[in-house]
C-alpha cells in the first residue's frame, strides 16, 4: 500500500494495521451466518443500540440526557413537545439515524445528500433554522470542555466560504474516484477530513458519527447497526479528542495513521461487545422474570449495588443478593469491588478492549491505570517507534536509540501502599529493516509478573504507572506500547 492517502501522509506499522483489518474482516465474513441465526435477538439489540447511539452522540456535544430519558423521548416522539434543545437534538439524531438505517443503499456520497442529512439532524431546532442544510458562514473551531466547565480549542477548522466549498468538493471527488484504498481505511479518512473541514456551522461532530455508520453500511458492514459506535466514542472521548489534536497539529499534509488505528480499534471493540451481547442474550432467554428485571437494570445502570437494585425494583434484598450471586456464577454478571463497595456490571464489558495503544512522548512520558479487582490486568506485548528526526537509512535508528538510552519503567502501588517496580524494559536498538517494531519475547503481564504470588483482594485497587525514561533531556522518538487490558 502507498505511504499516502488523499492529501495525507500514511505511515503506520503495516503488520499491526494488517492484523487490525484482518480481525475486523474475519468477523464480518462470519456475520451473515450469525445474522440468520440470531434474527429475533438482533431486533432487540438494534433497539438498544439506537438508544445508546442517540444518547452518546448528543452527550459528546453537551447534551445532559441519560439513555433512559432518550428512550422515553424516542418512544413518545409523536406526542412530545420538543421545547428543550437537548430534546431537539435527540429527536433530530434519532430521525437521521433511522433514515440512514432504512435508506443507506440509496444515499450516495454527494454534497447534496450530506446537506440533506444535516438538515434532517437540525430540523427540530428553531435556533438552527438559519444554517441547517447549508455550509457554514462563520468561522468555527473544535472545542472540548474541561472539568471546571471552561473550554479549550482542539483544532482550528477550514475557513468558511470558498475554502470550505472547495475542500468538501475535493473530499467527495476523492472518495468517489479512489478505488485502491481499503474501505475501512477510506471511511476513517473521510470522517477525519470531514471533521477537519467542519463544513457546517454546528452539528459537525454528530454528522461525522452518522457518516461513519453510513459509510460502513454502504461497504457491507451491516453488523454496525446492532451495536453503538457512538457509545464507544463517548467512552473514549478524551482519547478521541487527543488523537484528533495530535494529527491536526501537522495540518496540512499530516500523518493520519493514529486516527485510522483509533477508528479500527473502536470497530474491533464494538464487534467484541456485539458478540458478548449475543452470548448474554442467549443465556438471558432462560432467566426468570425477576432475573430479567435485575439484568436489565444493571445493563442500563452499570456499577449498581445490591441495595440500590432492591430499592429500585422493589425486590427483597436477600432475594436480590441470591440472584446476583447466581448470575455472577453463570457469568451473566461481573462483580467489582469488595465489602460495601461491591457493585455489578454486565459480564464481558470489563475485558473487551484488546490491542490498545498508548503513546509516550517528550511532553507526555507517563501513563497511569487503576486495576480495580483481581480480574483486572494489563499485558504489554510490543513496542512501536516513531522517529522525530530526518533519516535516510534505517540503520540510523539504532545509533539514535543507543544515545537516547530509552527504557520503560512499570511501577505498581497497591491499596495497602506496597510499591513494586518491574525490571526496566529496555528499548533494544536491534530492529528489523524498515520495521520499527520490537516484539517482546515475553509479554509483561501486570500485576502477575510483579508479585511473588497473585495479589490478594486487599491489595486492590492497584495503581499502575508506565513511564518512558532515558538518558537525554529530549528524546528522538515517540514510543507506543501495544497492550491488552482485561
Amino acid at each position: 500500500m502507498s505511504n499516502s492517502i488523499y492529501t495525507f501522509k500514511f505511515s503506520p506499522n503495516w503488520m499491526l494495521l494488517t492484523n487490525e483489518i484482518s480481525q475486523i474482516d474475519r468477523f464480518d465474513a462470519a456475520w451473515a451466518t450469525i445474522e440468520k441465526r440470531e434474527g429475533q435477538t438482533l431486533k432487540q439489540l438494534k433497539s438498544i443500540a439506537t438508544v445508546r447511539s442517540v444518547g452518546a452522540s448528543t452527550r459528546i456535544e453537551g447534551s445532559q440526557m441519560t439513555d433512559d430519558e432518550v428512550e422515553v423521548l424516542i418512544n413518545n416522539l409523536g406526542v412530545s413537545k420538543l421545547e428543550e434543545r437537548d430534546q431537539q437534538e435527540v429527536a433530530g439524531y434519532f430521525e437521521t439515524l433511522e433514515l440512514i438505517a432504512e435508506s443507506f443503499r440509496d444515499i450516495d456520497i454527494t454534497e447534496n445528500n450530506l446537506k440533506h442529512l444535516h438538515n434532517t439532524l437540525m430540523k427540530h431546532s428553531e435556533k438552527d433554522a438559519w444554517h441547517k442544510g447549508n455550509y457554514k458562514q462563520h468561522s468555527n473551531v473544535v472545542e472540548a470542555e474541561n472539568p471546571d466547565g471552561s473550554k479549550y480549542v482542539i483544532f482550528k477548522t477550514t475557513d468558511p466560504g470558498f475554502a470550505t466549498e472547495d475542500a468538501m468538493a475535493k473530499l467527495i471527488a476523492w472518495y468517489k474516484k479512489d478505488t485502491e484504498t481499503l474501505p475501512l481505511i477510506k471511511a476513517a479518512v473521510f470522517v477525519y477530513d470531514f471533521l477537519s473541514i467542519h463544513p457546517f456551522q454546528d452539528g459537525n461532530g454528530r454528522v461525522s458519527r452518522l457518516l461513519g455508520t453510513l459509510l460502513l453500511l454502504k461497504h457491507g458492514y451491516s453488523w454496525v447497526q446492532y451495536v453503538s459506535f457512538e457509545n464507544e466514542i463517548e467512552s473514549r472521548k478524551s482519547e478521541y479528542y487527543k488523537i484528533l489534536m495530535q494529527c491536526q497539529r501537522q495540518r496540512p499534509g499530516e500523518d493520519v495513521h493514529p486516527w485510522v488505528i483509533f477508528f479500527l480499534d473502536c470497530l474491533k471493540n464494538i464487534q467484541r461487545q456485539l458478540m458478548a451481547k449475543l452470548e448474554v442474550q442467549t443465556k438471558s432467554g432462560k432467566l426468570t422474570v425477576r432475573e430479567k428485571k435485575i439484568y436489565s437494570f444493571i445493563e442500563n445502570h452499570p456499577g449498581s449495588k445490591s441495595g440500590e437494585i432492591a430499592g429500585k425494583l422493589n425486590i427483597p434484598l436477600p432475594t436480590v443478593k441470591r440472584i446476583l450471586a447466581d448470575m455472577v456464577k453463570n457469568k451473566l454478571l461481573a462483580i467489582h469491588g469488595a465489602g460495601a463497595a461491591t457493585n455489578y456490571g454486565i459480564e464481558g464489558t470489563a475485558t473487551i478492549k484488546k490491542d490498545l495503544i498508548i503513546r509516550l512522548t517528550n511532553d507526555e512520558r507517563r501513563k497511569e491505570f487503576v486495576l480495580t479487582n483481581q480480574s483486572s490486568s494489563i499485558e504489554i506485548k510490543s513496542i512501536l517507534l516513531t522517529p522525530l528526526f530526518e533519516w535516510s537509512d534505517p540503520n540510523e535508528w539504532g545509533s539514535q536509540l543507543t544515545k537516547n538510552g530509552l527504557y520503560i519503567q512499570v511501577t505498581c502501588t497497591s491499596g495497602t501502599a506496597l510499591k513494586v517496580q518491574a525490571p526496566p524494559i529496555l528499548i533494544n536498538p536491534s530492529l528489523y529493516h524498515f520495521r520499527p517494531t520490537i516484539i517482546l519475547s515475553q509479554p509483561i503481564n501486570i500485576p502477575a509478573d510483579m508479585w511473588d504470588k497473585v495479589p490478594y483482594k486487599k491489595e486492590y485497587p492497584i495503581q499502575v504507572t508506565i513511564e518512558l525514561i532515558g538518558a537525554k533531556e529530549r528524546f528522538d522518538f515517540d514510543v507506543m506500547l501495544v497492550y491488552d487490558e482485561g
